[in-house]
């Protein structure tokens, strides 16, 4: 069983996407471009309700640094064709897979953090796609622009167990913009699944006043509590 709250980000270029149309497929591509996030981990954990820290490049202290403070579309991802269509196979390498989830690596420079490509398969015709970023024991997930793909939130809920048994990591954060029609709707939706919002001026979240964060986190029992 999970329990979750969540918290932590992605980095390099700061995430961010411009809205496409939904394009008929059997296979629904959630990550659309997603910023190439370069985190540097901090040494130690948060104690402040068991959240993990992250801090906007132009806060240049310790702890994980993401977004370039250079001029950047609003949601662009600098490399990104924003191709839904792009094959992720290239330059990526097979992490996992069983029955329900697929997951490559893209083969990057960055030894601080990973790429994730990760497939749901939910039917035999439909599967899912979102495209995460691995730093410092937590997972970064941005969602896209636009209507979530139908059976996203079983997608999700995949993807949260291959991120507590498979990456063991202590949380799983998304992020969106705050201007999104739907937002309401989002923020219901994974708060539903668990998550929770971080406040803005967090220190483990970049500062970004145009952006929505949601964390969740793994509650995992100690071996004080076990027996």
């Amino acid at each position: 069983m999970v329990k979750s709250s969540l918290q932590r980000i992605l980095n390099s270029h700061c995430f961010a996407r411009e809205k496409e149309g939904n394009k008929p497929s059997a296979t629904v591509h959630a990550n659309r471009t997603m910023p190439l996030l370069s985190l540097h981990s901090r040494g130690g954990r948060s104690s402040e309700s068991s959240r993990v820290s992250v801090n906007c490049c132009s806060h240049l202290g310790p702890g994980p640094q993401w977004c370039s403070d250079a001029p950047h579309p609003p949601l662009k991802i600098p490399g990104g064709r924003g191709n839904s269509q792009r094959d992720h196979s290239l330059s990526a390498n097979l992490v996992y897979s069983d029955n329900r989830l697929n997951v490559t690596e893209e083969l990057t420079s960055n030894d601080k953090a990973r790429i994730l490509n990760l497939q749901t398969r939910l039917t035999d015709a439909k599967r899912v796609h979102w495209r995460a970023v691995l730093s410092s024991g937590s997972l970064y997930v941005e969602i896209p622009g636009g209507a979530l793909p139908e059976g996203a939130k079983d997608s999700f809920a995949v993807l949260l167990e291959f991120a507590e048994e498979q990456l063991h990591t202590d949380h799983v954060f998304i992020c969106f913009h705050k201007n999104r029609d739907d937002r309401a709707a989002l923020l219901r939706t994974f708060s539903f699944m668990g998550f929770e919002i971080v406040r803005p001026g967090h220190p483990l979240v970049p500062k970004r006043p145009d952006a929505c964060f949601m964390a969740y986190t793994f509650e995992r029992e100690s071996s004080d509590e076990v027996g």
